[in-house]
Parts: C-alpha cells; structure tokens; sequence
C-alpha cells in the first residue's frame, strides 16, 4: 500500500495559495487578537495593582500558580530524564534495517526542503553534508534549496552550492520565491512556493511518484542525525495513521554553544533542553523549526499558508483541522543540531537571540486563526478541540507573565500591602508561595545536569571552559530569563495588542570559520 492510497472523511484537496485569514471575520479576529495579550498584561501587573485592591485574591492566585508552576517543572522533569532515554537508544537503533521489515518502505522517497535567506555557503554546506550522510540511500532523497528572489547573492550561492552537492542526492532543486502580494514575507510563503515547484517540475513531470512522499522541512543551520530520515519512514510506516500525522526531532542549540558570550549560554540550554522535555508530551506536542510529514497531508491542505509568521505550528493546526482528530505530532528521538543565535559580538548576539525568541513567540498570532477554526471544525470531538486550543492559548499565556510573577510575586505584594502581608491569611499565603517555588529546585539541579550530559554527546569541541561557563550562566538566568524569554514573549504580545505586525527576522548566525577568525582578532586586540 502506497501512501496515498488511504482516504479519510473529512478530507478534499485544496488548491492554489493558502491564507491562513481565508474566511476568518475582521472583527471576531481581531477580538481574539486583543485578548490574550490582555490577559497576559494582566496577569504579569497583578503583584502591583492586585496587592492593593484585592491582594486576598492576589494571594490565593500567586499560591495556585506556584503550584501550577512546581506540576510543569515535574512535567518538564520526567519529560527530560524520558527523552534522555530515548534519545540514547533511538541513537543505537539501526533504523534502516528496522524499516526495510516494513512493506513498502524501499519505496519511500524524501523531499528535503531547506528554505533560506542570505545564509552563507559555509552554514548551507554544514546542512548538505549532514544530509548527504543519511544512512537512507541518497538516491531516494531530493534536496529542494528554497531561495528568495530579494537575495541578490542568491543565484551565484546557489549555483556554488549545485556544483558542490547536486550529484550526492537523488535529485536537486532549487527554487526561487518571488515577493508576492498578499504574502507576508518568510519561511512559510517561502516553503508554499517550493512546495507547488515540486509538484509542477517534479511531480507533474513523473520524476517523482506522488504516492510515497515524506516532506521534511530542514533549517538552514539544521544538522540533522545521520538517522533521521531511516527513523522517519520506518515511523511513518509503522503506524496505521503515520500518514496522518507531523514527526517532530528534538531541536538542540548546542552546535555552537562553545563560541557564545556567557551570558547567552543558559538560554539556548534551557530553549534545548524544553525541546527535548516536551516531546514526551504528545498530546499537547507542535512541530518546531525541523519537522517532517507526508506529502498526501502537505498536499491535501493546500500546502503552507502564505500569511503567516509562525509556519511550524500553524502548519500543525492547519493539517489537524482539516483531516481531523487522528492528526497529531510524533516524537522522534533522534537530535537536530542548530545554532543558537550568533552575531559578530555580543549585543548583535543579544538583538539576534531577541528577535529570534520574539518570532517564536509570535505564534499568540494564531490564537485568533484556531479558535474560530476549532469552532468549525464539528468533525473532531469538542473536547479533542478544545483541550488543543486550551494548551495552546496557556503556553503563550504564561511565556510572558512567568517570570514577573515568580519573581514579583513574592516581592512587590510585602510591600505595597504591608498590612496584609503581616495578617495570619497573608502570612500563610506567603510562606505557602515560597515552598512550592523551593520544591522545584530539584528541577533545576537536573536541567544542568542534562545539559552538561547533552553538550557532551553533541560531538562538538569538548572545551572544559565553555562547559563551566555553561554552568555559571545558570546563575545568570534571573537576568536572562527577564531579558532573553519573557521580554521578546511580551513585545510580541504588545504588539498583537495594537495590531502591528511583525516581520520575520531572519535570525543571524555566524559560520564556523567567520567565528573562529573574530575570536583570534579580538584575543590579538
């Protein structure tokens, strides 16, 4: 049986550009916009205003979220020592060989789609090469390099990188997106418009068979286990709905963890190690920058929304509302190296990291686009819809708000209200604050650890500094945390709130030899 020869209710092609606000109401749109980041706004001022007009509440409130707080640092925890497992079996695993039991699986072909915008050879090459080491045969993997039309160093970066890698895979595409109207410009038009290429040079021509096509979509700097691919088709065809369903790899920031300033350390650690810890969590789990799925889905929904900014998980929703409940996200435990955010000192780092974190945090923009669909969407249980909007909508709730009240919370309430903080019920609401937030220490103690075991399997430059100064930016963190993870979460939430959009940014990183060459200038400076 081939991929496409399963058909589901629910299910009708689509055709042309995909807009996500296609038949979405101007005005129940932009309520929606409104109120998550009003809620957010809200609720990260509440140990101020809160402390003098209701501070009972406050109270109770500030307990319940400590107690919210320590149950996701247990999740977050078992998530963690879960994946550390799995990640070190599925790495001992022969998945080739395990997949070629599977019917159908020497029929499996991968189109690899690297999407990229004025990113160098050098940072390009690290990608193919890990590609090209697949231990799924190469000659059934077609590359697609997913250019822009407005890099105008494209064409000559693409034909380098034809010269070099063309040969070593199956088939070779490139693509060149224009700058449409309507479209916001990025990845996800970008991906729309490689998307129907394939189906017109490739498909439409007979060079590739439609019906047994796996699509991973592959960051510029993504370097992704040689496994990867073996991995995907022998889940895919695994399972009775594998082609239903989006595959999502563990994203890990280390591949350039040696060469960021201090400061910035811990916070690509903690971005990692959430990445690894939520794939545990697959009912509640959204593809992120490398994510895979069939073509037969890609195609059936019309290919990725050309209006929208966070591509990964609106293409998840997207699929999900339209075939219906059996779509959800698979974990693959198997590593994706990435690069944090680099620039050429540290407050390019710093703007980058920023800007980067901002972007991700800007999928609250498509809180509006999955409550109205969800509400259409009368082909999936109301509790499989709702308990997916309701995760959604918390995430990018508390992104923003955790760190003033874990922080504030305990400060401000004492003295703004000194009265009540002194009362018996103010008292016991204090000290009960405090003992949940001390209980998910432990927590902590094992994110480190994990992170240190984690740089070390990595196979990059084992440097005992950069690994002890990996150490000391955990102590950093109450810092960071404010200034590289709740404040670009509330910038985008404030934004939303006024109705300005937001670019997408691409983030900026620094090839290896470019780095090495500025860390030599300024040691000889």
């Amino acid at each position: 049986m081939t991929l496409a020869e399963v058909r589901y209710p629910h299910v009708s092609a689509r055709n042309g550009a995909g807009r996500a606000a296609d038949g979405l109401h101007p005005v129940p749109r932009r309520i929606l916009e409104v109120l998550p980041p009003a809620l957010a706004w809200a609720a990260l001022t509440s140990p101020g205003w809160a402390a003098i007009v209701a501070p009972e509440l406050l109270g109770y409130f500030l307990v319940a979220f400590a107690a919210y707080w320590l149950w996701r640092s247990c999740e977050f925890t078992a998530g963690l020592v879960i994946g550390l497992a799995q990640l070190h079996l599925s790495q001992r695993r022969d998945w080739a060989a395990d997949g070629s039991q599977l019917p159908g699986y020497e029929r499996l072909h991968h189109v690899v789609i690297v999407p990229t915008f004025k990113e160098s050879d050098e940072i390009l090459s690290e990608t193919l090469t890990c590609l090209a080491r697949q231990t799924a045969p190469a000659e059934r993997i077609t590359v697609v390099m997913a250019f822009e039309d407005r890099d105008p160093h494209a064409p000559a970066r693409a034909a380098r990188l034809s010269r070099r890698f063309a040969r070593r895979f199956g088939h070779w595409l490139i693509t060149t997106h224009p700058d449409l109207p309507g479209e916001v410009k990025g990845k996800s038009s970008n991906l729309a418009w490689a998307a129907r290429r394939v189906a017109e040079e490739l498909i439409g021509t007979g060079v590739l068979d439609a019906r047994n096509l796996l699509v991973t979509v592959c960051d510029a700097d993504s370097r992704m286990d040689r496994q990867y691919l073996a991995a995907l088709g022998h889940q895919v065809l695994s399972h009775p709905d594998g082609r239903l369903h989006i595959y999502q790899p563990a994203i890990l920031f280390y591949a350039n963890y040696a060469r960021l300033a201090l400061p910035l350390r811990a916070v690509s650690s903690v971005f990692s190690l959430y990445s690894l810890a939520r794939l545990a969590a697959t009912h509640r789990l959204v593809p992120q920058s490398t994510y895979s799925l069939s073509w037969w889905a890609a195609r059936r929904v019309g290919f990725w929304d050309v209006d929208v900014v966070p591509e990964d998980s609106h293409m998840f929703f997207k699929v999900w509302l339209h075939l219906g409940k059996r779509v959800r996200t698979r974990a693959i435990h198997l590593p994706v190296y990435a690069d944090a955010a680099e620039g050429v000192d540290l407050w390019r780092s710093a703007t980058s990291t920023y800007q980067q974190i901002r972007r991700w945090a800007w999928g609250v923009s498509d809180v509006p686009y999955l409550t109205l669909r969800t509400l259409r969407a009368q082909h999936i249980p109301w509790y499989v819809r709702f308990s997916r909007l309701g995760w959604y909508i918390e995430e990018h709730l508390v992104w923003p708000s955790h760190w003033f009240l874990l922080t504030l919370g305990g400060m401000l309430p004492p003295l703004l209200n000194h009265a009540y903080a002194h009362s018996p019920l103010g008292v016991w609401q204090t000290a009960a604050f405090s003992t949940l937030l001390g209980l998910c220490l432990p927590s902590l103690v094992l994110a480190i650890a994990a992170d240190l075991v984690l740089k070390l399997r990595s196979g990059e430059e084992r440097n005992l500094w950069a690994l002890l100064g990996g150490l000391l930016g955990f102590a950093l963190l109450p810092f960071t945390g404010l200034a590289m993870v709740a404040l670009p979460a509330l910038d985008a939430h404030t934004r939303l709130l006024f109705g300005r959009s937001l670019a997408y940014q691409v983030t900026e990183k620094q090839p290896r030899q470019a780095s090495s060459a500025l860390r030599t200038g300024a040691a000889s400076a």
